[in-house]
């Protein structure tokens, strides 16, 4: 689609994976900061912060490029820490977008046909049900939890 895409990922055990999945670079939050990672790329047209932590988000602001946006798909219960000079300084925007019509569905599907992506899920047998659910409320699932009757 024309775009650079860059995967942020806690941990450098990531990178092959988000390389897989289509990331032309990936940044490590672990190895330092990921606005001054940003910034070497250029600065980022699009921030689309998928996981539901403020602090992390609050931290990639200054990685946006001049007009860029950072969209919240991931919603927290804590407030960001932005001042107002971070925005103004570089026309930047923080937009929010709840994900998850009917449309966006339809989208989704449609681009994934278009494009040939398939889902990549986690499968348990039912009678480890618990064992799935335990994986996938603690946040150690990496992708979708599917329960299978065989």
């Amino acid at each position: 689609m024309g775009f650079l895409t860059v995967a942020i990922g806690r941990g450098a055990d990531k990178q092959a994976l988000a390389r897989k999945l289509g990331a032309h670079e990936y940044v490590d939050t672990n190895a330092g900061p990921p606005a001054e990672a940003l910034k070497k790329l250029g600065g980022a047209h699009i921030i689309l912060a998928t996981a539901p932590d403020s602090k992390s988000m609050s931290a990639l602001v200054d990685g946006l490029g001049p007009n860029g946006t950072l969209m919240i798909v991931g919603a927290g219960f804590e407030s960001l820490t932005v001042t107002p000079l971070q925005l103004i300084g570089g026309r930047k925007s923080i937009r929010g977008w709840a994900s998850g019509t009917g449309k966006d569905s339809q989208d989704t599907l449609e681009f994934s046909a278009f494009s040939g992506v398939r889902p990549m899920i986690e499968r348990y047998p039912l009678e480890k049900a618990a064992e799935a659910y335990d994986q996938m409320i603690s946040g150690r699932a990496r992708f979708r939890v599917v329960l299978t009757m065989r």
